[in-house]
């Protein structure tokens, strides 16, 4: 419907490099320098600045980026109604996740969205909750899911899903089933980073028992949940993760639940958008993910 070089300009307007545009609209990067250079020449101005091989806005570039959010804005909406109405939807999707969600709770989900919608493409960024919520609100994810709590007034924090955090050890670990919170000071820790999601409920309920997360003996800091059970089963640390990480290890008999007496770490996880109407794309499949996610496995 819009010009196709529109859709081009606002792509590396918004990421200033002709080589994410091209990733993101997978074309190669001359292809997307031709079209915008096509475009300057159609409205007779330039839109970039190039010195030294960086891009930066003109005033025209800027104001044409302002107005072709909204143009594109309603170019989807519009294509959405009209392919709502023959039943069959194609497209694209920019989605996030912080670790938990992107690792073990989405993949099957996006799955089954694309048996049901085999013409709309996925594109999923993963990343910790603070670096979701930038790409969020920089207009790079029109949804996404985190395991943080709501922080920012210009997201929008929709409850998706009841989570649990459980201290998890290697299985032939001798310790006892169950730990008082106390007991928490002399067991070694493996921990996610800085910015995690999973840190902050953490830290909020350990406070509620008397505890410091800065108490727990930190043997390593490790960014992934993935590595954090990869260095576990090779070691006599102790970790907190999300109950969905570990399935398959549980039932694999590598890795084990030890309970912490009086203590419960529930959570609730978010889909997240930026304030304002959701991209119907973005918004049939938060509906879809909702419908199913009593089927994650």
């Amino acid at each position: 419907m819009l010009d196709h070089k529109l859709t081009i300009f606002y792509h590396t307007a918004k990421s200033l490099s002709t080589t994410r545009a091209a990733e993101a609209l997978r074309l190669s990067q001359p292809a997307v320098s031709k079209s915008i250079k096509e475009l300057e020449t159609e409205l007779g101005l330039t839109l970039f600045n190039r010195e030294r091989g960086r891009l930066t806005l003109t005033p025209a570039g800027e104001y044409l980026l302002g107005r072709g959010e909204e143009f594109l804005r309603l170019e989807r909406d519009t294509l959405f109604g009209l392919q709502g109405m023959k039943g069959a939807f194609s497209g694209t999707i920019r989605t996030g996740a912080s670790t938990t969600l992107s690792q073990y709770i989405l993949p099957g989900l996006l799955a089954r969205f694309r048996e049901r919608y085999p013409d709309i493409g996925v594109d999923l960024v993963s990343g910790n909750t603070g670096q979701i919520e930038e790409e969020v609100l920089a207009g790079n994810i029109q949804l996404a899911f985190i395991e943080g709590m709501p922080s920012r007034t210009d997201i929008h924090y929709i409850p998706f899903l009841e989570d649990e955090i459980v201290l998890v050890t290697r299985a032939d670990n001798p310790c006892p089933g169950t730990l008082r919170p106390g007991d928490l000071r002399e067991r070694e820790f493996a921990l996610r980073e800085k910015g995690s999601g999973t840190n902050e409920v953490i830290r909020r309920h350990l406070e509620r028992a008397g505890l410091s997360v800065h108490e727990l003996r930190r043997a390593i800091v490790i960014g992934t949940t993935e590595g954090i059970k990869q260095y576990l089963k090779r070691s006599s640390c102790f970790a907190l993760v999300s109950v969905y990480s570990i399935r398959e290890e549980l039932a694999g008999g590598t890795l084990k639940i030890v309970d912490i007496e009086g203590m419960e770490i529930k959570r609730t996880l978010y889909a997240i958008h930026r304030q304002g109407n959701l991209d119907p794309y973005a918004g049939e499949l938060l509906h879809f993910c909702e419908r199913h996610k009593n089927k994650i496995g």
